[in-house]
């Protein structure tokens, strides 16, 4: 028959950072300080009121609740409850935030998991723990994690495997200085010494079971010391429970019903259920093991009167375990056939307990998943709508864009960047119009580079080209920017000076052919001067464009005839 084992230390609750939600706040403090003072079943109300407070966008304020009431359940003994509530909390934190909570979470589920007997899950949940905290450098969780591969490994039948993982998360644990993972590593480092002590008896290995149950105690003795320094109710309850197991197996009677009694009164003040009924199977074990096998009979038929209606099937089959043998050692052999084959029904049953927890578990994993899958696809499919949007608008710019681009071309002279006889068709009539209506005055001028053909002809048509963008530089820094430049084609130039008399616009044309008669233009190439010659006019009191270009023209014919580099006004 298998033989009983010590509990472990639950992980404690870090602090939970102060949420944005004022009522859940304060129930999620609530719940923390019921944690604090041992009492869990309020903390159970506390945390599900918080969870019920949380805006349900909120992803890491419901799950700092859940976290909440999946420790609180788990210390009252509601394992399959506590992994629903710690698996939905897992799914709502967020990957790339801080490691800590996601190891927490997954450290409780698998501690939960061992609990209902699933070590395999236990183990898979632990060593994804240790990896996240590895990845993240957090040697804190690492020694959580060793911590809880340790015990699965010890569960599993394996409490040498089990000794090197929690020895690991110890040294992790000391270095740190953390008395609460220095705790849990003792204690359950106990716990594995107590699985191992049963290991040699069963093997007849007395001597290397001793010195199991000596390493137990010495482990236990340090870890109730730093229980009692925490003031923790329920680590208090938990390795004084185990501490007394230990001392009753190495026959030190008095001082472990001491401690086995102190825990039970812990226990029962607190509602500490699990931890309960563990004691009063330890309590029959330590008189079982000192050979008082009616008293032992006594307490442990009334365990079992305790243990009805309730689902610590792995504590109901210990206490029949032990009956079995004290009633064989008083040779009422149909007694102790009883508690035999009871034990191996309940053996049976809990395999198969087992396995349909296993199954609800796994159904509830697949819905949370479909619930994400969907969660995620509509999150993808409102990205794709956002992107296709976002495409959308951006094609429209771009083609908004290429269309004021091919407007700005058709209306613009390509090499010069002025205006071109199309935008200046377009805009006189609105120019003159107002001119006008308002009677202000404007004038023309049209000006003409001297002697253009033959630039092309001795420097080249590349030369000439940046002989006409220069011309364009030196019209733009001359001139207004409400005033009209335009290449009309060839070397031949617009200037339309709007709300400027013709004196004005004699002075500006002067100064346009002093720019061009100084500008540096062997630096386009050796030898190469420009000038520059224009024709001006001043609108009529009934302003007309074509009489006004014609008489531009005429007034540029002069200055050509007159030997060019000079500005002619049109004397109408």
């Amino acid at each position: 028959m298998s033989q009983p084992t010590s509990s472990p230390v639950q992980t404690p609750e870090p602090p939970t950072p102060p949420p944005a939600n004022p009522p859940c706040a304060a129930l999620l403090a609530e719940a923390e300080q019921a944690q604090e003072r041992g009492d869990h079943r309020s903390g159970v109300r506390l945390a599900e009121a918080a969870l019920a407070a949380c805006p349900a966008g909120d992803h890491p304020l419901r799950a700092a609740a859940l976290r909440q009431l999946a420790l609180h359940r788990w210390r009252l003994g509601l394992f399959e409850d506590a992994i629903l509530a710690a698996r939905e909390a897992l799914s709502l934190l967020d990957a790339g935030e801080d490691s800590a909570p996601r190891c927490e979470v997954l450290c409780l589920m698998a501690i939960s998991y061992s609990e209902i007997g699933l070590q395999e899950e236990a183990l898979k949940q632990a060593t994804a723990a240790f990896e996240l905290a590895r990845q993240q450098g957090d040697r804190l969780w690492m020694s959580w994690s060793l911590n809880r591969i340790g015990t699965c490994y010890e569960r599993l039948g394996d409490p040498a495997q089990g000794e090197r993982f929690l020895l690991q998360a110890l040294g992790e644990a000391q270095a740190l200085q953390d008395a609460d993972t220095t705790l849990t590593a003792l204690n359950n480092l106990m716990a594995t010494m107590v699985g191992s002590h049963y290991l040699f008896r069963r093997r007849g290995d007395e001597e290397a079971a001793a010195a199991a149950l000596k390493k137990a105690r010495l482990y236990g003795t340090e870890a109730l010391a730093l229980a009692r320094q925490t003031g923790d109710s329920y680590r208090q309850a938990v390795t004084g429970g185990n501490l007394g197991e230990v001392l009753g197996l190495s026959g030190d009677r008095h001082a472990a019903f001491e401690l086995l009694d102190g825990t039970l009164a812990i226990a029962r003040a607190q509602g500490y259920r699990a931890v309960e009924l563990r004691t009063l199977h330890s309590c029959g074990e330590v008189l079982t093991r000192c050979g008082d096998h009616e008293p032992a009979i006594e307490l442990l038929e009334a365990a079992l009167r305790e243990l009805e209606n309730s689902e610590h099937e792995a504590t109901r089959m210990r206490v029949h375990s032990a009956l079995h043998r004290s009633y064989k050692a008083l040779g009422r052999y149909r007694e102790a056939l009883d508690h035999c084959e009871t034990y191996h029904a309940l053996e049976l049953k809990r395999a198969a307990a087992q396995h349909q927890a296993q199954a609800r578990l796994m159904v509830n994993r697949i819905e949370v998943e479909q619930a994400l899958l969907q969660g995620e696809r509509a999150r993808l499919d409102a990205e794709r709508q956002r992107l296709k949007a976002t495409e959308l608008e951006a094609e429209k710019h771009r083609l908004e864009a290429s269309a004021r681009e091919l407007h700005r071309h058709a209306l613009e002279d390509q090499l010069t960047g002025l205006a071109n006889r199309r935008r200046v068709d377009r805009d006189l009539p609105q120019l003159f119009g107002r001119a006008r209506e308002l009677g202000r005055p404007l004038s023309m001028a049209v000006a003409d580079l001297d002697n253009f053909k033959s630039i092309n002809d001795t420097h080249g048509h590349l030369v000439g080209d940046e002989v006409l963008r220069a011309a364009a530089k030196i019209f733009r820094a001359n001139t207004r920017g409400s005033d009209v430049l335009a290449r009309f084609g060839g070397e031949e130039f617009l200037l339309l000076f709007v709300d400027t008399p013709l004196a004005v616009a004699q002075e500006v044309c002067e100064r346009l052919r002093s720019e061009f008669e100084s500008y540096p233009w062997h630096e386009l190439a050796p030898g190469l001067s420009v000038t520059i010659s224009l024709g001006l006019c001043d609108a009529t009191p009934d302003p007309d464009a074509a009489q006004m270009l014609a008489r531009a023209d005429g007034a540029l014919y002069d200055a050509k005839r007159a030997g060019r580099n000079r500005v002619k006004v049109d004397p109408t």
